[in-house]
C-alpha cells in the first residue's frame, strides 16, 4: 500500500475533483465518517457546510483540509467494504478518527485507490499539526495496515532504474500502470536524456508524455517555497490526476534540480542549436504553404513543434522539440528567422492559393485546453514526429538536404 497525505486550502477543489468523477461514472462514494446524515442522502452541500461549519472554527489556519490517497497492488481485489476498514484504520493512525472524512474509490486506473476528504479543524477550533505528519503518523500507520490486513508492503522507497528514452511510453487513461510510477520513468527518463533551459522548453518535452510541470500560482504555498509538481494530462491536455509533489517521486525532478540543468547546458548544446536550425532552414527551402506542410518535413527530420498555452500568461512562441539531438529550444532563442511571428510570414508569402491554403493551415485547437502546450502535430491531426528510434536511421525518402 502506498498513501499520500496533502494538507489543501479549498475544501470546493478538493470535493469536486472526486464528486465530478462519480458524475463521470469514474469514481464511486463507498463511505464517511461523524457526518449526521446517512449516506445515500448526504447531498454535496451538506458535506461543503460539515467541513465549513469546522473550518470556520479557525480563522489562523491557511490549510484547513486534507486529501490523502490510499494505492494498492493491481493484483489486490479489495471490496469497498474493506476499503472502507482500511480507510477508518488509517485515520485512526493519524489521530483524525473523530473528524469528518469522506471516502471516494476511484476507477480511472487499474489499480485500487480511494481518495480521502477531511477537515484539519478540531471541534475546539484547533488545529491537526500536520509538520512531518508522513514519517510520524502516515508510514507507521501504513505498515500497521499491511500487516493486519495482510496487503502488498510498500516498494515506494527502492530506486527506480531509470530507463532508455526509447523504453519510456506516454500516460494513456486507465492504462494499468499507476500514474505516479509512469510519471516516475517519464520524468527521470527526460531529465536525464533531453536538453531544455527552462521551464517551457521542459514542459515542451513532457507534453508528448501526457506530462506537465507547475510551479504554482503566485503567492500559493508551492510557489512561496519554490516547490514545483506535476499532473498526468490526457490528449487533449486535460488534467487526469492530482498533482504529484517533486518529492514524492523516487526520481527526485525538484525545481532546485532543474534549475541547476537549466544553467549548466550540455557540452554540446550550441552544436545542439546549430543543427536544428539547419534542419528548419532545409524545411522551409522547401517552401511549404502551410504549417502542415512544413510540420511534414520537419517531423521527418525528428523535429516537433508544440505551441505555448493559449491563456495569455506565458510567451507565445513555438518550442522546437527534437528528438535526435533530444533539445528543447523556444524560437526566440534559435534567432529571429524562427520565431512564430517569423515562420508564420514566411509561410503567408509561398502562398499560390491563399484561401484555401489559409483554411487549412489553421489549426483546430477547440477540443484542447489552452491552459497546456500542445503538439502542432495534434492540432493539425498530423502523426506526430514524437520520442521514438533516431529517423535517421530509417529511409526518411525525403529530398536530400541541400549542403551549405
Amino acid at each position: 500500500m502506498v498513501a499520500r497525505i496533502t494538507p489543501v486550502e479549498s475544501i470546493s477543489k478538493t470535493l469536486q475533483y472526486s464528486e465530478e468523477k462519480v458524475t463521470q461514472h469514474k469514481a464511486e462514494f463507498i463511505h464517511m465518517k461523524n457526518f449526521l446524515q446517512d449516506k445515500n442522502s448526504l447531498t454535496y452541500a451538506e458535506k461543503v457546510h460539515r467541513f465549513q461549519h469546522l473550518n470556520e472554527l479557525n480563522t489562523r489556519a491557511k490549510l484547513k483540509m486534507l486529501h490523502a490517497t490510499l494505492n494498492f497492488e493491481p493484483s489486490e481485489k479489495l471490496s469497498n467494504t474493506q476499503l472502507a476498514d482500511i480507510t477508518d484504520r488509517y485515520m485512526q493512525g493519524l489521530q483524525m478518527q473523530d473528524h469528518p472524512y469522506l471516502v471516494y474509490r476511484h476507477q480511472d486506473a487499474k489499480h485500487p485507490h480511494v481518495h480521502i476528504v477531511a477537515s484539519l479543524i478540531r471541534s475546539d477550533g484547533t488545529r491537526v499539526n500536520t509538520h512531518l505528519m508522513a514519517p510520524r503518523l502516515s508510514e507507521p500507520t501504513r505498515k500497521a495496515i499491511e500487516q493486519e490486513f495482510s496487503l502488498q508492503p510498500s516498494q515506494q522507497k527502492q530506486r527506480i532504474r531509470i530507463p532508455p528514452i526509447e523504453a519510456v511510453q506516454k500516460i494513456v487513461p486507465g492504462d494499468n500502470i499507476p500514474v505516479t510510477q509512469a510519471m516516475d520513468r517519464i520524468l527521470g527518463a527526460v531529465n536525464r536524456h533531453y536538453h531544455f533551459a527552462n521551464l517551457h522548453e521542459y514542459n515542451a518535452i513532457l507534453r508528448a508524455y501526457n506530462v506537465t510541470a507547475e510551479t504554482g500560482s503566485p503567492g500559493s504555498k508551492t510557489h512561496l517555497h519554490k516547490g514545483i509538481y506535476y499532473t498526468a494530462l490526457d490528449d487533449h491536455g486535460n488534467k487526469i490526476s492530482p498533482p504529484v509533489m517533486a518529492s514524492q517521486l523516487t526520481s527526485r525532478p525538484t525545481l532546485s534540480r532543474l534549475n541547476e540543468k537549466f544553467h549548466q547546458p550540455a557540452v554540446n548544446y550550441m552544436d545542439n542549436l546549430s543543427s536544428i536550425r539547419q534542419r528548419i532552414d532545409w524545411a522551409l527551402d522547401q517552401q511549404p504553404e502551410t504549417l502542415r506542410e512544413l510540420l511534414t518535413h520537419l517531423q521527418a527530420d525528428a523535429i516537433e513543434i508544440v505551441t505555448p498555452p493559449r491563456n495569455g500568461r506565458n510567451p507565445h512562441d513555438y518550442v522546437y522539440v527534437d528528438h535526435r539531438t533530444r533539445t528543447a529550444v523556444t524560437g526566440n532563442i534559435l534567432g529571429p528567422a524562427y520565431t512564430t511571428s517569423a515562420v508564420t510570414a514566411g509561410l503567408t508569402q509561398h502562398h499560390r492559393t491563399p484561401q484555401h491554403k489559409q483554411s487549412q493551415q489553421q489549426p483546430d485547437s477547440s477540443k484542447f485546453n489552452s491552459n497546456t502546450p500542445q503538439l502542432l502535430s495534434a492540432l493539425l491531426h498530423t502523426d506526430p514526429g514524437g520520442p521514438g528510434p533516431d529517423p535517421y536511421q530509417q529511409d526518411l525518402g525525403h529530398a536530400p538536404r541541400r549542403k551549405r
